[in-house]
């Protein structure tokens, strides 16, 4: 009987994890994609721009003759790190001190739809660290905020677009 449910545990973690089926196919009409852009920063001030592109049932797509650019760099398909519980998408690690991220999403290799993250649209910035505080003794303060980017040409004609950045 344990052997039964280890195996259902099993077939029901490597199905959530797998590829949506439309990794597999050139991609036609970008309302099949959801997006979600999320953008984090820890403790450690490691910082990600992720961007998440889903199908219907929220299963990852790795654009089969697409591609991702954030600020001029074509982005891999990969496992995020940074407060993400390793979530597949595209994602970026920041240079420097970049606050402003221009974002391609080509969902084939002739159709794209771009658009920028910046204080005039939403994002407020990477927050630094005045000082050298240790965080032992409490909770470190996140900035969080979520909303959307319209119009689009994804899944609700929007973009979704999260941070979860910290309060320094």
């Amino acid at each position: 009987m344990k052997a039964k449910y280890i195996l259902i545990l099993i077939a029901i973690l490597s199905t959530s994890c797998s590829k949506s089926v439309l990794s597999d196919v050139e991609i036609t009409d970008a309302h099949l994609l959801k997006v979600k852009v999320k953008i984090e920063q820890n403790i450690n001030d490691e910082r990600e721009v992720q961007v998440f592109i889903r199908d219907k049932n929220n299963k990852p797509i790795d654009l089969l003759s697409g591609r991702v650019i954030i600020n001029e760099h074509i982005v891999a398909f990969d496992r995020a790190e940074v407060n993400a519980a390793g979530a597949r998408g595209y994602i970026y690690r920041p240079y420097g001190n970049e606050q402003i991220f221009k974002i391609s999403i080509y969902w084939n290799s002739y159709e794209s739809h771009s658009f920028i993250l910046s204080p005039q649209n939403g994002w407020p910035g990477f927050r630094y660290s005045n000082c050298s505080c240790s965080y032992h003794n409490h909770e470190p303060d996140y900035l969080y905020d979520s909303y959307s980017l319209k119009p689009a040409p994804f899944h609700n004609g929007e973009i979704d677009i999260v941070y979860n950045i910290m309060n320094w």
